[in-house]
């Protein structure tokens, strides 16, 4: 099915949204995952190898125009070994932060027209399977904009459902009971322990959601209690707080309050 307009949008602004600021088409960051440097509304990167076909078809002309210091070396970078492209990158960058004339003149070759429909082309063949995979669970009826960001964000971050059927999602509530579904949920974020940031946003969304969760939003929020198990358990909160966003509307992700109800969430 084609995807209604404004949902794209909204998927973009969310996910991406979580990890950067302002326009998410110009989101940079250095080398803190291992990846050299990551780039784009969906933080394409050296390391996967994610990013080098993109800057390849944007082509040379467009990569030493919108870097004149950096933009030699980015190209060899892009058209290199992965290990010598992560070598030449990290040599941008203090420790995991990129300095700030490197960090400039990515963002300006990731604003060129040229990178600007890359990432489109990216982030469409994203929303399809996005899209596929959210008609496929709703038993192949058009799902709504909700479950579509949900798995827009699933697709981006963790590619899959790691094996959860919707069985187990019907299953879960039933055995839980509707009523009592989300206080399991609020619960479990509650009980977290420890000072990070992402323990305090657990314990807020525990509160925030509580007695909240009807229709869409009860089954979307079990479903991201469910996937969250199949984290590591250091992490299980952190993918929690994430997807539940998602599902409730808003909620507290990376100590930051979201409220995507201008999206129709």
């Amino acid at each position: 099915m084609a995807i209604p307009d404004g949902w794209v949008q909204a998927a973009v602004a969310i996910t991406p949204g979580f990890e950067v600021k302002g326009d998410p088409y110009l989101g940079v960051s250095g080398d803190f995952d291992g990846m050299g440097i990551s780039c784009g509304a969906l933080q394409w990167n050296i390391g996967q190898n994610s990013l080098q076909p993109m800057v390849k078809a944007a082509g040379k002309t467009a990569v030493l125009g919108a870097m004149p210091t950096f933009g030699a070396a980015m190209w060899e970078a892009c058209n290199s070994p992965i290990s010598r492209g992560l070598s030449i990158v990290r040599s941008w960058q203090n420790g995991s932060a990129l300095k700030p004339k490197a960090k400039a003149e990515l963002r300006a070759l990731m604003d060129t027209a040229k990178m600007r429909a890359q990432q489109d082309a990216k982030i469409g063949r994203v929303a399809q399977t996005a899209m596929d995979q959210a008609k496929a669970w709703n038993k192949n009826v058009e799902p709504g904009k909700r479950l579509f960001c949900w798995f827009f964000d699933l697709v981006t971050q963790n590619g899959g459902l790691d094996g959860l059927s919707r069985k187990e999602v019907t299953d879960f509530i039933a055995a839980t009971g509707p009523q009592r579904t989300d206080d399991l949920i609020c619960d479990f974020l509650k009980s977290q322990r420890g000072n990070s940031g992402h323990v305090r946003d657990a314990r807020k969304n525990a509160d925030a959601w509580r007695n909240k969760a009807d229709g869409d939003k009860l089954e979307i929020l079990a479903m991201s209690y469910l996937r969250s198990k199949t984290a590591s358990s250091a992490w299980r909160h952190v993918v929690l707080n994430r997807k539940g966003t998602i599902a409730m509307g808003d909620g507290w992700v990376n100590s930051g309050a979201w409220d995507f109800s201008r999206f129709g969430l």
